[in-house]
């Protein structure tokens, strides 16, 4: 498990490089994300979900 300190206390920000991950499954709240050898993003990093709804609308 990463951690990075020096962002996970309120208003400090780094731009950093962002990890494409896949999500593996869905229970109730909790998300089971798989990303590449060596680009797991660090802990407490928000995930981005792209999809689209049942129109085809980008979400």
């Amino acid at each position: 498990m990463r951690t990075n300190p020096t962002t996970s206390r309120p208003g400090v920000s780094t731009i950093e490089e962002k990890s494409t991950g896949r999500i593996d499954q869905i229970i109730g709240p909790v998300l089971d994300v798989t990303f590449p050898p060596g680009k797991l993003p660090y802990i407490y990093n928000a995930l981005v979900v792209k999809s689209r709804d049942t129109d085809g609308k980008q979400i």
